[in-house]
């Protein structure tokens, strides 16, 4: 199974919905930094097959786009679908900045 790259604005509007959960998969201490609104810290390096998430569209992200690619194969592999915020949050800086947030 494949997974689908997307913006970050993309991002933000399907965490949105009720069938979708999104996973900042970055180190905790990166998370406690700061973190897209509604993201839950689920770092790569511990992501496991998420039974409680079995129902749910999963979003990742990282900083730099490299481990959420990562994780975004591992969980398509695992049958999920899953979408990458491609390019990581720092590739958005600008556009963060304009929706108020901070990284």
């Amino acid at each position: 199974m494949e997974f689908t790259n997307i913006t970050l604005q993309e991002g933000i509007d399907r965490s949105k919905q009720d069938d979708h959960v999104m996973f900042d998969v970055r180190e905790p201490y990166r998370y406690k930094q700061g973190h897209l609104e509604g993201a839950l810290s689920m770092p790569y390096g511990v992501i496991k097959d998420q039974h409680a998430f079995r129902d749910k569209k999963i979003i990742v992200y990282c900083d730099f786009g490299g481990q959420s690619m990562l994780a975004a194969r591992h969980l398509a592999e695992q049958g999920y679908e899953v979408y990458n915020i491609v390019g990581g949050i720092y590739y958005y800086r600008g556009e963060l900045t304009s929706l108020g947030l901070k990284l």
